[in-house]
């Protein structure tokens, strides 16, 4: 009688983490993972990244900012 719920729960476990390992498209990169080579390459990479993004963030609050001030018209 005590191993009856060993047989039921044995099987979630071991479901729960092979969904767990399985789930996530992209695995994170971990740092604890990488020489100390890839890990300057890799926040090298991000930061990159994240300068991009304000480039592009900028870029486009000017153009719609621009593109505000064309259509208002003057009251004469």
């Amino acid at each position: 009688m005590k191993n009856k719920p060993f047989f039921v729960f044995f099987p979630v476990l071991v479901g729960v983490i092979v969904y767990a390992y399985y789930a996530p498209q992209d695995k994170p990169e971990r740092a604890t993972t990488l020489t100390p080579k890839q890990y300057i390459e890799l926040v090298e990479k991000k930061k990159l990244e994240k300068k991009q993004l304000t480039k592009e963030a900028k870029k486009e609050s000017t153009q719609s900012k621009t593109t505000q001030d064309n259509n208002k018209t003057p009251n004469n």
